[in-house]
């Protein structure tokens, strides 16, 4: 199997330390680590009032890898009641992270315990004036209008004024009834004049964060599970959602962002063998059928038509994706394998439709459909032998009705009364279920040789996880859900350490930080160009905002030219058209796929939008990525397609002004020109394209 090519933990260890204020002057930090700045209330009675009463014990443990865990536990003197605070610090780093664990050491069921928040946080935000809550949207299936696709607006920035009087509260699941109409991401800035907090959950369940300022300046900031009001039984114990915070200080935002960064790279990214994977850049069969039908009914090469295409003739004028889903055998998929062009991919991907009961209807029946007499080891073998990893797609949670396990364990299925045709969710709080499913999905990935592991929900879980829940028990069906959903993905990786774990479905489970220490991020991090059709400007939008709070995700391609490619490609990329097709340009991609891999390396580093993110057609849009450690990076800059100036001026940041770079300009996948500037140039870096849309791919390095 290719190994991708990926920088040492030293370099990152270099990376993260520069430029990050020092941790003893975070004062808020230290505010936070040396008090009680967590709550709930048990058996009417808020924590505040309790904990000073109670007996508290305290341990320090270093964990070898510049973190310090402090644990600190408080029980009730009555006998029924132990909370214990795990608290990390990070050395070098003005940060912590928090989370409660709750255990009845009672002989009998405690009291109800409700409102438990992992980080309940009042303070007065230094200097003067309001607050800024900055946040995102996540991922949803958004009403659409005529002009708008509702997933155009996918990650798009947000942010509140916090005056006197004010709040504002996210979720992870806005719900309209029983439907998921809209989403926010698990991450956060909270700004004021003289610095911030910025910040993160690590829960793939309902979480919600609050920020609400008082007449005066007295800020409070929450963070925690949304509902809990529940009894433990005797022995019982349960945990909270994770919740990280850094501290940063200065008026540049952005700067903040970079610590952040900094902080997620070295010590939330999944590695194998210490080395950070980044997602593959892979070829996947799911759109080959549509884009033939496409040429078959047009007479037309589909890359010419396929930007005037709306999205609602995908599936009625044109076969949608559905079809190729499950058109895929062993023998045909064997055949493309072995007549793929080499144009550098490092992954075959291939997705639902290759078991028992077909798309979506066969989720829950786990065993390759006839076409596959063999398995799936047959594709993966041919993969391999051509240099391929070999990628695989499931739901393990959906269970739809009639499929195999809904037949033979109807008791490892949750249901709710608004479920229709999908049917259930899996019952991972079960655990006979979960040992079931690991033992499955563990067995195939050993079996079949499956090199990366893509994991999909396609169905919002908490109105099963509420339907499931007692009056003296909500919210744990959720807690037992989500220990048991991480138990799986950690025993995934315990039986086969070189696995790679695909997130597939930002929508359903999103990029928590607990997700993010197990996966490679999202080959499809919106659903939106799930469809076929590609979408540049929400593409290049999303970029510029995720990459402020996410170091590694990836989205699906569907254009070969250098504006299209540049607009989707991230640290991976995953091919859609039909590479055995003639109207491919595969020297095209060739040369797309060479560039993404030259530059892949400064993801890693510091992030500069150069351009404000939006969906607005008629401006240019960039970004900036700097690695200070090899005092290298490059900026991508994009003059959108109603855009009427062809100048634009790129302010680069990071660079020492006197220092000589050697620098690359190439609007398409050729390098046009080479110059020698200096760091204070670039800083104000004068630029022109002639066609619009047009895009321009500026390298530069340290002269050597």
């Amino acid at each position: 199997m290719r190994h991708l090519a990926l920088a040492r933990s030293v370099a990152f260890a270099a990376l993260f330390t520069a430029g990050s204020a020092a941790a003893q002057d975070a004062a808020l930090i230290q505010k936070l680590a040396d008090g009680t700045p967590f709550s709930f209330v048990y058996a009417g009675q808020a924590s505040q009032d309790l904990l000073p009463s109670w007996n508290k014990t305290s341990h320090r443990e270093a964990l070898g890898d510049g973190r310090e865990r402090i644990t600190t536990a408080w029980r009730d003197p009555a006998g029924g009641l132990e909370v214990s605070r795990e608290l990390i610090r990070f050395e070098g780093a003005p940060a912590v992270e928090v989370m409660l664990c709750l255990r009845n050491i009672g002989p009998s069921d405690t009291p109800i315990i409700e409102k438990i928040l992992p980080l309940d946080f009042a303070f007065a935000p230094p200097g003067r004036g309001d607050e800024i809550l900055h946040h995102v949207l996540g991922s949803a299936v958004r009403p659409s209008r005529p002009d708008e696709v509702g997933m155009t607006r996918d990650f798009s920035p947000l942010k509140k004024m916090l005056v006197p009087g004010s709040e504002a509260v996210l979720v992870h699941y806005v719900m309209r009834g029983s439907d998921h109409v809209e989403s926010y991401l698990p991450f956060f800035n909270l700004q004021w004049s003289t610095g911030g907090l910025i910040g993160g959950i690590g829960w793939s369940g309902q979480w919600r964060i609050r920020a609400a300022r008082d007449p005066a300046r007295q800020v409070v900031l929450q963070a925690g599970q949304e509902l809990t009001h529940l009894v433990l039984h005797t022995g019982e114990s349960i945990r909270t959602p994770r919740v990280l915070l850094l501290e940063w200080r200065g008026q540049d935002r952005i700067a903040g962002h970079n610590q952040f960064r900094r902080l997620l790279v070295k010590y939330y990214l999944p590695r194998i063998g210490g080395e950070v994977q980044f997602p593959p850049v892979s070829h996947t069969p799911n759109y080959a059928l549509m884009f033939e039908d496409m040429a078959r009914k047009c007479g037309r090469n589909p890359l010419e038509i396929l930007p005037s295409i709306k999205a609602g003739e995908i599936g009625s004028k044109y076969i949608d994706q559905g079809p190729a889903l499950n058109y895929v055998s062993e023998q045909n998929q064997v055949d493309l394998l072995r007549r793929l062009p080499d144009i550098g991919l490092d992954t075959y991907w291939m997705d639902a439709g290759w078991f028992e009961g077909l798309w979506p209807d066969g989720r829950g029946s786990w065993v390759p459909k006839r076409e596959f007499p063999h398995g799936l080891k047959p594709v993966a073998d041919v993969a391999h032998a051509r240099g391929l990893r070999f990628l695989l797609w499931f739901d393990p949670e959906g269970v739809a009705p009639g499929s195999l396990i809904q037949r033979e364990h109807p008791e490892w299925v949750l249901h709710q009364p608004h479920e229709g045709t999908w049917g259930g969710i899996y019952k991972w709080m079960d655990p006979a279920a979960l040992a079931y499913m690991t033992d499955l999905i563990a067995g195939r990935i050993r079996d079949w040789e499956i090199d990366i592991y893509r994991n999909d929900r396609n169905t919002c879980p908490l109105p099963f996880w509420r339907q499931a829940d007692a009056p003296d028990r909500q919210g744990i069906t959720e807690i037992r859900q989500i220990e048991g959903f991480y138990a799986f993905f950690d025993a995934l990786r315990e039986r086969s350490p070189k696995l790679v774990i695909d997130n597939a479905n930002w929508r359903g489970t999103g990029p928590d930080l607990e997700m993010m220490k197990r996966s490679v991020g999202c080959l499809t991090r919106s659903e939106l160009t799930s469809s076929g059709l590609p979408y540049p400007t929400s593409d290049q939008a999303q970029t510029t905002e995720l990459s402020l709070w996410i170091p590694l995700d990836a989205n699906l391609l569907h254009l070969p030219d250098p504006y299209n490619f540049r607009s989707t490609m991230t640290t991976g990329v995953g091919i859609g058209m039909n590479l055995l097709s003639p109207y491919v340009p595969l020297d095209e991609l060739r040369k797309g796929i060479a560039e993404l891999k030259s530059v892949r390396q400064y993801w890693l580093g510091d992030y500069y939008p150069l351009a404000p993110g939006s969906l607005d057609e008629s401006v240019w849009a960039g970004w900036q990525f700097h690695r200070p450690d090899l005092n290298a990076g490059f900026a991508l800059l994009f003059r959108r397609p109603h855009a009427a100036g062809r100048a634009f001026t790129a302010r680069l940041r990071g660079l020492d002004p006197r220092t000589l770079y050697r620098v690359t300009f190439a609007e398409s996948f050729d390098v046009m020109k080479t110059r020698t500037m200096t760091g204070a140039q670039l800083a104000s870096l004068h630029v022109e394209l002639a066609s619009a849309p047009g895009s321009l791919m500026i390298r530069y390095a340290k002269n050597r």
